[in-house]
C-alpha cells in the first residue's frame, strides 16, 4: 500500500511540475504577444491619452467640460500634468506626430525589403549566357519539384501517423501491479491491457482507413512531383546539344518589338517596368534551324535626358519564338521619384538565339 502512495504521489509532482512549465510558457507567448500588439498600434499612454482626446473632441479647453474631460483622460491613462492640462496635450500632439512619423518609415522599410527580395527574384538569372540560362531554370525547377515531392511524402505519413494511440506493454504493467498490490493483481491487469490493446488497435485501423485517402491523394501528388522533375532533367540533357547562332546582340534586339509598356514610381523611390516583346517573323538560325531569341534586356530610365536608373528584363525559360509575345518585368531600387515623368529606352544586355 506504502508503494502505492508513493509511486501517486510521484505522477502528481511530474503533473504539477508539467503544469507550471505549461503556465510559464503560456505566461511569455502572452507577454511576447501584448508586445508585438503594441508595436503595432504604435502608440504610447501619452499618444492614446491626444487620439482619445481628439476622438472626443475635447481640444478647445477654453470650454469647461472639454477640460474636464481631457482630465479625466489623463487620470485614465495614469498621466500627471503639473503645468497644466493644456501643456499635456501639447505634449501628446509631439508624440503622436513621432509615433505616426515611426509608423512611416517602418511600413516603407518593409516594403523596401520586400522590393529587394523581389529584385533578387527578378535578376537571378541575368548574368547566365547561353545554354546555361536555360540548363540554371531548369534545375532550380527540379529542385523545387523534388522538395515539393519530399514536403508531400512527410505530410502523407504524417497524416497516417496522427491519431494513432499506442498499445500499452501489459507484461510491464502487470509486473508494476503485482509490486504493487501483490500476486494476482498483475494478471488482472495484464489481462485488461490486453483488452485495452484490442480496442486500441481496431480505433487505430478505422482512423488509418479514413486517412487513406488523404494519404492517397498526397502521395500521387509526390510522384507526380518526382516524375516531372525526371522529365526535365532529360529536357537539360538535350539543351546541352542545342545550336546557338553566332549573330550578336544588337542584330537581334533589331528583330524583337515592345508594346504595353508600362512604368512604375513605388512609394520608396524603386521603379518597376512591365512590357511585352515580340518577334514580327518566323525565326530560324543557319538558314533551316527553328530557334529562339533568349537572355536578358536593359530598360533604361530617363528624367529628361538624364540616367535616373537601369532596370534588367530577364526572358523566361524558354526565350523569345518567332510570331510570338511574352511578358517581361524588372525593378531597380532607390532610382526614382514617385510622381515624376520618366521615359523608359530599350537596349541589348546579353542576347543570343538558340535552337528551339
Amino acid at each position: 500500500m506504502m508503494s502505492l502512495v508513493i509511486f501517486l504521489f510521484i505522477m502528481c509532482g511530474i503533473a504539477f511540475v508539467k503544469y507550471k512549465i505549461d503556465k510559464n510558457k503560456d505566461g511569455k507567448r502572452n507577454k511576447i504577444s501584448t508586445q508585438k500588439q503594441t508595436e503595432v498600434i504604435g502608440a504610447t499612454m501619452l499618444d492614446r491619452f491626444f487620439v482619445e482626446c481628439v476622438l472626443a473632441e475635447a481640444d478647445d479647453f477654453s470650454k469647461p467640460k472639454n477640460k474636464q474631460r481631457a482630465q479625466l483622460l489623463a487620470e485614465k491613462y495614469k498621466l500627471n500634468y503639473p503645468n497644466g492640462i493644456e501643456e499635456l496635450y501639447q505634449r501628446g500632439m509631439e508624440e503622436h506626430k513621432a509615433v505616426s512619423q515611426r509608423f512611416v518609415l517602418n511600413r516603407l522599410e518593409k516594403k523596401r525589403e520586400e522590393e529587394r527580395k523581389e529584385f533578387e527574384q527578378l535578376n537571378k538569372y541575368s548574368d547566365f549566357t547561353g545554354k546555361a540560362k536555360r540548363i540554371a531554370m531548369l534545375s532550380d525547377q527540379v529542385a523545387e519539384l523534388r522538395k515539393t515531392a519530399k514536403n508531400k511524402t512527410q505530410y502523407a505519413d504524417m497524416l497516417m501517423r496522427s491519431g494513432q494511440q499506442k498499445e500499452r506493454d501489459w507484461a510491464a504493467w502487470g509486473g508494476v501491479a503485482d509490486g504493487i498490490a501483490g500476486f494476482g493483481a498483475g494478471v488482472s491487469t495484464a489481462i485488461d491491457m490486453q483488452m485495452q490493446n484490442i480496442q486500441i488497435r481496431e480505433e487505430n485501423e478505422k482512423r488509418r482507413q479514413a486517412s487513406l485517402p488523404g494519404y492517397m491523394f498526397m502521395t500521387n501528388s509526390a510522384q507526380g512531383n518526382r516524375k516531372k522533375a525526371d522529365e526535365i532533367m532529360k529536357e537539360i540533357e538535350r539543351v546541352k546539344t542545342k545550336l546557338i547562332s553566332e549573330e550578336s546582340s544588337d542584330e537581334l534586339m533589331k528583330k524583337i518589338s515592345f508594346s504595353h509598356t508600362v512604368f512604375l514610381a513605388t512609394e520608396t523611390g524603386a521603379a518597376k517596368v512591365f512590357t511585352c516583346a515580340s518577334l514580327d517573323q518566323e525565326f530560324r538560325i543557319f538558314d533551316d534551324v527553328p530557334a529562339v531569341v533568349d537572355g536578358t534586356i536593359i530598360a533604361q530610365i530617363y528624367d529628361g535626358d538624364q540616367l535616373s536608373g537601369t532596370v534588367q528584363l530577364v526572358f523566361p525559360v524558354y526565350g523569345l519564338e518567332g510570331l510570338g509575345k511574352i511578358s517581361l518585368k524588372g525593378i531597380c531600387l532607390d532610382c526614382c521619384k514617385p510622381g515624376k515623368n520618366y521615359t523608359v529606352k530599350f537596349i541589348a544586355k546579353n542576347l543570343w538565339a538558340m535552337e528551339r
